[in-house]
C-alpha cells in the first residue's frame, strides 16, 4: 500500500534467472552439497534446478531432468552456507544449503507448500518462516486488490478507509508474528532471512538484536556482514539519535532548515506529489497538525518530487500549511541515503532537542504517540 522505491531490501527478485554457466549432468560428483528427492504429480522429463539467491537474481548451481519416477539429484560446490531455491516448472522451494549438505527434499507439485526437507533443522525453521510470511502476504495482496478497485472509482471513501485500516492491521500482525518466531530460532542464519520480510519498515531494535546474534556467530558469512553494514547505516537515524539537519529550498526558492524548528515536536515527512499513499496520509497529518500546532507541534515536509509545479499544486490541494523543502532530485536526493529511505511515505518524529523518538509512524500510531506527548 506504500510506494516502494525498490524491491524490499534483501527480498530477492526470484523472477530473474541467470542461466550462464550451467549444463545438464548425466553423472554427479560426490563432492560438495547433494540434494536428492522426489517430485510427485510432475510431467515426465521436467527440468529441475538449484539456484543461489543473490541481490541481483538467481544464479543456477546445477540443473537436471526429473526421472520418470519423480526422483532427482542435484549437487555442486559452495564456499559457505547459502540461501538457495529449487525451481521447476510448477513452483519453487526455498532452502539453506551448507557446503556439505546432504538433503532429501520431497515435493508434491500440486501442494508445493507441503514439501518436506530431511537432514536440516534450519530448513524446517526456514520453511515455517517462509509460509508464515506468505500467509500474511496473501491477505495483504487480497486487500491490495480491493484498494486498486478504489483507484478506478469503484469504491466509496468509507470502504477505502476501511481497507487501509485492515491492511495496516495485517501488516502489524505480520511484523509481530515474524519477530516472535524469529526470536525462537537459535544458532541459525534463518533470522537473516526474516529481516528481509520486514524491511524497509522493520524497527531498529529488532534488526540490531538479529545483527548482534548473527555477527557474533557468523561474522564471516556474507549474510551476517550485509545485515551488519545495513544496521550500521540505520544506526545513524535510529531512535535516540539527533536527526541529521536538512537544509533545502522551500517552494519559493528560500532556504529553510530543519534545525530552525528546535524547541518543537517535529514530524519529518518524506513524501511526493506522485505518491498516492503519501497523498492518502496527508489528511491524517493535517488533522494532527491543527490539533497540536498551538502546543508546539510542527511538520517538516521533504518532497521527493522532481517537478516544482506538481509539488506546489499538491501542497495547495492537500492544504499542507507546514514548512516544505525539496532539492527536486526525486530518488537521487542525497537525503534518501542519509535517512535510509526505502519507501515513501517515511516519517521521523523528533523531540524538542531534535532527537528521533519515532520512525514511520502513521495514522493511529502517530496519533497515539502525540496523545502521549501532549497529554490529550
Amino acid at each position: 500500500m506504500r510506494k516502494i522505491k525498490s524491491l524490499l531490501y534483501l527480498i530477492l527478485p526470484f523472477c530473474i534467472i541467470l542461466w550462464a554457466g550451467c549444463n545438464t549432468k548425466n553423472s554427479k560428483a560426490a563432492a560438495g552439497f547433494i540434494i536428492k528427492g522426489k517430485v510427485k504429480n510432475i510431467n515426465a522429463a521436467s527440468r529441475i534446478s538449484i539456484n543461489e539467491l543473490t541481490n541481483s537474481g538467481l544464479i543456477i548451481l546445477d540443473t537436471s531432468l526429473i526421472e520418470p519416477d519423480g526422483s532427482f539429484l542435484l549437487n555442486g560446490n559452495l564456499t559457505e552456507k547459502t540461501f538457495c531455491m529449487i525451481r521447476f516448472d510448477k513452483g519453487d522451494v526455498l532452502l539453506l544449503v551448507d557446503t556439505s549438505s546432504e538433503l532429501t527434499v520431497d515435493i508434491d507439485a500440486n501442494k508445493i507448500d507441503a514439501y518436506t526437507v530431511q537432514g536440516s533443522k534450519e530448513n524446517t525453521d526456514l520453511k515455517t518462516l517462509y509460509l508464515l510470511n506468505a500467509n500474511y502476504l496473501k491477505m495483504m495482496q487480497q486487500l491490495g486488490e480491493k484498494y486498486s478497485a478504489y483507484q478506478n472509482g469503484d469504491l466509496p471513501d468509507s470502504i477505502q478507509i476501511a481497507i487501509r485500516k485492515d491492511y495496516d492491521e495485517v501488516r502489524q500482525e505480520q511484523k509481530k508474528a515474524i519477530k516472535e518466531y524469529t526470536g525462537s530460532i537459535k544458532n541459525s542464519l534463518v533470522p537473516y532471512f526474516a529481516t528481509s520480510f520486514l524491511l524497509p519498515e522493520a524497527d531498529f531494535n529488532f534488526l540490531n538484536t538479529v545483527d548482534k546474534n548473527l555477527y557474533a556467530q557468523y561474522g564471516q558469512s556474507k549474510y551476517a556482514l550485509q545485515l551488519h553494514l545495513k544496521v550500521e547505516e540505520l544506526r545513524k537515524t535510529a531512535e535516540g539519535v539527533i536527526a541529521p539537519n536538512i537544509v533545502l529550498n522551500d517552494p519559493f526558492g528560500k532556504t529553510t532548515d530543519l534545525a530552525s524548528l528546535r524547541g518543537k515536536i517535529v514530524l519529518i515527512d518524506f513524501w511526493a506529489s506522485w505518491c498516492k499513499p503519501c497523498r492518502d496520509e496527508n489528511p491524517n497529518n493535517v488533522i494532527l497538525y491543527h490539533k497540536y500546532k498551538a502546543k508546539g507541534f510542527d511538520i517538516f515536509g521533504v518532497s521527493l518530487d522532481d517537478n516544482r509545479e506538481a509539488w506546489i499544486n499538491a501542497i495547495n490541494k492537500d492544504k499542507l500549511l507546514w514548512p516544505h523543502a525539496s532539492d527536486l532530485l526525486k530518488w537521487n536526493s542525497p537525503l534518501v541515503r542519509q535517512y535510509n529511505i526505502e519507501s515513501i511515505p517515511a516519517t521521523f518524529l523528533l523531540d524538542k532537542e531534535g532527537k528521533i523518538i519515532g520512525r514511520n509512524l502513521f495514522g493511529k500510531e502517530l496519533a497515539a504517540k502525540l496523545q502521549i506527548i501532549f497529554g490529550y
